[in-house]
């Protein structure tokens, strides 16, 4: 019965990735085909010395995306015999989601059995957030969301040096995966970790630019990427699902305000989970698993500039949560997080504008329930916590 439901999980995956391969995206046409373009005509070496000029009608800029992921469409581009540049973009975006599935098994191994693991994983590539991300937008945030769970996975296995490349691995490819870093702060307070391990996200990234370096791209360049990028636009949200969304349409602060006020009360807030999870408790299995779905959903709910994307890590965790914790309210909250991501996904691909703010309010619900739930995870005394020792309670 199980193979019956991966294979159909799997067939019904098949079609809807395939029926999505011709869906156009301005990402894709007016960006990431450019850049595959150009690597095709002007190959490896100069795509990645310097940044990609990007100059069609209408648009003239260039790649700043970070060099990793010009390594994947160098990759792709060995196939530019086959498929046009549109469609090799499209097959990257793909084999992030699958990345992204093998990423959640492996979390999902690490708390519950080969079969339900499995099947999660398998499940996963069927969730709105990921197919309308990869197969449909063409863009990759399965793959450093991908990486970001396996810091969790390594978490829950006590592999701290894996932990700690992986998030160096995560940020390298997309800064959005500092959102785990409350997380790992958890793991430094909670003295699970020695500042041995501390160099080790550092000479991560650093091994990612390496390929663009030697290609002759300066490393100030590649150690100051995310800087240049943090100016490229100035609004409070892009179509984020968060209460930027309703600051921004409602004129409540100017630009610098809202960016001063958002990044203080992240700051805050990123501290005082990580403190306080450690005054109380340590968390273990699932627990953990719980801590690591509430930073990643409160991260991009109370930061500024967020765009409509960057709540995939939330969505990919809760899941996993629901996954290995199948409850009516870690069901409820992988539902209405999924939900409104998909509500910014549709103001940005279907210009229904009333959709990030709805994904806004389900998603602010969601926190709330997941701050609820870690809170009285934390409160629980070490009496109560050995008659429930569990992981999976």
């Amino acid at each position: 019965m199980r193979t019956v439901t991966l294979i159909g999980i799997f067939l019904l995956a098949s079609v809807v990735y395939s029926s999505l391969l011709g869906w156009r995206t301005t990402d894709v046409e007016w960006w990431f085909a450019p850049w595959m373009d150009h690597i095709i005509r002007y190959g490896a070496k100069a795509s990645l010395e310097a940044p990609l000029q990007v100059q069609i009608e209408g648009v003239n800029g260039f790649a700043n995306y970070s060099p990793p992921y010009l390594y994947l469409l160098i990759l792709a581009s060995s196939a530019s015999e086959w498929f046009s540049s549109f469609v090799l973009v499209k097959l990257v975006a793909i084999a992030g989601a699958l990345f992204c599935a093998a990423c959640i098994y492996y979390l999902l191994r690490a708390l519950t059995p080969p079969s339900a693991s499995l099947i999660g994983a398998a499940g996963m590539l069927l969730l709105p957030s990921v197919v309308l991300n990869g197969p449909a937008w063409g863009q990759t945030d399965t793959i450093w969301s991908g990486l970001a769970a396996l810091v969790v996975a390594f978490a829950l296995r006590g592999q701290w040096a894996a932990m700690m490349l992986a998030f160096g691995a995560a940020v390298a490819f997309k800064l959005q995966a500092i959102f785990i870093a409350p997380f790992l702060l958890y793991m430094v307070l909670s003295r699970r970790i020695t500042p041995l391990y501390f160099p080790l996200p550092l000479l991560a990234y650093a091994a990612m630019m390496v390929p663009a370096w030697l290609a002759g791209r300066p490393a100030w360049d590649l150690a100051t990427v995310y800087l240049e990028q943090a100016g490229t636009y100035r609004w409070l949200s892009m179509n984020a699902p968060n209460g930027w969304s309703f600051v921004q349409y409602l004129r409540l602060v100017s630009y610098e305000t809202g960016v001063i006020l958002g990044t203080v009360a992240t700051v805050l807030a990123a501290l005082a989970l990580g403190a306080l999870s450690v005054r109380w408790r340590r968390l273990h299995g699932a627990d953990l698993l719980l801590l690591s779905v509430t930073v990643a959903t409160a991260m991009p709910y109370l930061l500024p500039k967020m765009h409509d994307r960057y709540f995939f890590l939330a969505d990919i965790l809760a899941y996993a949560l629901a996954v290995c914790r199948p409850k009516p309210w870690t069901i409820g909250v992988a539902v209405a997080i999924q939900l409104g991501s998909a509500g910014a996904y549709a103001s940005h691909m279907l210009d229904f504008t009333v959709g990030k703010y709805l994904g806004a309010l389900l998603i602010g619900g969601a926190l709330i329930v997941l701050v609820h739930h870690l809170w009285c995870t934390l409160r629980v005394t070490p009496t109560a916590m050995t008659a429930s020792s569990s992981p999976l309670a």
